[in-house]
């Protein structure tokens, strides 16, 4: 015998045969009937039948309680309700203990691991409980009226356990309906875990190829330690002479000083982005100025520039916004690239050596544009630069631009080559501003 609960009356069936019996005209003549009020014992019958059919969690929902709050806002002139309900808490708060949980299926007393459908009557509360922030997205998607809502989801079963789910919510087509919303629950736990685990690993191959950038300039950033604190040295060792003196001059004693903190501060400075590159810590993202980071990306790979007598050139576009990333993967990105220039314009022995790093503030997207003067991306290997493990490099991983491509993706962008030739490569990296999203080093030859 089915365990369904039923509340309401049998007219809600329609919502059900809408997402259960798309394409299938049996349900929704069967929900005809019953509004008809033919075949009732049939009916219900068939009516148990088709929810418990469905192969996913049904929980039939009454949010009537809404109606009158979303009119209220309306007649307030309220539009943008995400704001309002971020300013106004109390209103999601509100929803969650009344709009309720009338019903349930067999695959809902399964997946959540209840005995009884009065188990799961009542508040709708605990379907939130572990992303409040899918609650707002809900309530958002219901007061614009739009059809159906689907998102990520995290819920606990009865035992205290969680769950990964895909929550789909759909809606009533009429407001006055509003007892017939029904909400679908996916479990996709394992598969959660699987891609949680290919994030571990992708962290890792994007950790090792910055250390093997870091390997690669090696040889820059000893000197960019080594000069400085050659300086430091000397001028300690002067200063101490002076002081020594008899008669100390003071003004001497002072330049030296300055001198010692400024080449100190070089040095600590070098030692601070290469502690950051190596860096293994968890991906944060915060507001950041994307001309600073792109500055540092060259500083970085200045010393290499010289010692291949590249020209880098910034072009720093202005009034730029703050851009929401994790700094260290966006720099990775810039780093590899200018790094791959630098080295495809000097092995390819380019007669004008210079290579460009350009921001560009777009409509809804930070544009950066890293463009070389270097021998181009043969045609036949375009389409090949981005895929994992591809490399024209005797020594090379094949991981750079692969990595590149899943920072940009996992901060909701993305990278590609809109220009390739005989005189050069131009890379373009783009980045929504607030890119709260996800995480996850280009130039055909070079490609690592």
């Amino acid at each position: 015998m089915s365990r369904t609960f039923e509340v309401g009356r049998r007219e809600r069936v329609m919502a059900l045969s809408e997402v259960a019996g798309t394409g299938d005209s049996e349900p929704r003549a069967f929900a005809q009937r019953m509004a008809n009020g033919g075949e009732t014992e049939t009916s219900e019958d068939r009516y148990h039948r088709l929810i418990n059919n469905i192969p996913a969690a049904v929980l039939h929902v009454d949010s009537r309680c809404m109606a009158p709050v979303f009119a209220n806002l309306r007649d307030a002139g309220i539009d943008d309700i995400r704001t309002y309900l971020r300013a106004n808490p109390a209103v999601v708060e509100f929803s969650c203990q009344n709009v309720m949980v009338m019903e349930v299926n067999d695959a809902a007393l399964d997946l959540l691991g209840a005995t009884r459908p009065a188990d799961l009557i009542g508040s709708v509360a605990y379907v939130f409980e572990q992303t409040p922030e899918a609650a707002l997205n809900v309530i958002d998607a219901h007061f614009h009226e739009v059809p159906n809502h689907t998102q990520k989801i995290r819920i606990k079963k009865l035992d205290g356990s969680v769950l990964d789910a895909v929550l789909m919510v759909s809606f009533p087509r009429y407001r006055f309906r509003d007892d017939r919303t029904v909400l679908m629950l996916v479990d996709i736990t394992e598969h959660a875990r699987v891609e949680r685990e290919l994030k571990k690993i992708e962290a890792e191959f994007a950790h090792f190829a910055r250390l093997s950038i870091l390997a690669e300039l090696s040889g820059a950033i000893v000197h960019e330690v080594k000069q400085p604190l050659s300086v430091v040295a000397l001028d300690a060792e002067t200063a101490s002479r002076w002081l020594r003196q008899d008669e100390i001059n003071i003004a001497k004693v002072r330049q030296l000083v300055a001198r010692i903190e400024e080449n100190a501060r070089r040095a600590n400075e070098v030692i601070r982005r290469v502690k950051d590159m190596a860096s293994k810590a968890e991906p944060q993202r915060e507001p950041h100025d994307l001309n600073e980071l792109v500055r540092e990306a060259v500083a970085f790979v200045s010393r290499e520039a010289r010692r291949r007598d590249v020209e880098l050139v910034m072009k720093p576009g202005s009034g730029m916004p703050a851009i929401t990333v994790d700094s260290v993967q966006i720099q990775q990105i810039l780093v590899n690239l200018l790094v791959n220039a630098i080295q495809a314009i000097d092995e390819a022995g380019s007669r004008v050596r210079r290579t460009t790093i350009e921001t560009i503030a777009e409509e809804g997207s930070a544009v950066v544009l890293v463009r070389d003067t270097g021998p181009g991306v043969p045609a036949e290997l375009l389409d090949s630069v981005f895929e994992s493990f591809f490399s024209t490099k005797q020594d090379g991983m094949g991981m750079g631009l692969s990595i590149c491509r899943s920072i940009a993706a996992a901060h909701g962008g993305s990278i590609s080559v809109p220009e390739t030739g005989p005189l050069g490569t131009v890379f373009e990296i783009r980045i929504p501003w607030d890119s709260g999203a996800d995480s996850f080093p280009g130039n055909g030859k070079n490609a690592r």
